[in-house]
């Protein structure tokens, strides 16, 4: 299993309309892919919130093989449909996760 994890800081002037765009428009478009298992979608606590609130989206992939896919044939896309639409509002990092041990 393969977590890939996008923070993002938002501005405070955005955060509302960032949320229900993530709501009704990226996050479908995500789970559109077919590539995706399942995300959560999480804000940090406990972080310096002067600039924004920030946000981290876990998108979790059953096997490398998949995220690659994923990678190869839409992340690009949903990149740009952020940076378009918010522009410098939203400032955020990727990094990919090995999941070694879960449990439920």
């Amino acid at each position: 299993m393969l977590i890939y994890n996008v923070t993002s800081k938002i501005d405070h002037r955005q955060h509302a309309p960032w949320l229900k765009w993530m709501e009704r428009a990226y996050l479908p478009a995500v789970m559109e892919s077919g590539t995706v298992e399942r995300y959560h979608l999480t804000r940090l606590l406990g972080v310096d919130e002067n600039e924004g609130p920030t946000y981290a989206l876990l998108l979790t992939f059953k096997s490398r093989l998949v995220f690659d896919i994923y990678q190869q044939k839409h992340l690009l896309d949903h990149q740009k449909a952020i940076k378009d639409k918010w522009g410098e509002a939203v400032l955020s990092f990727p990094s990919t996760l090995d999941v070694v041990l879960h449990g439920e």
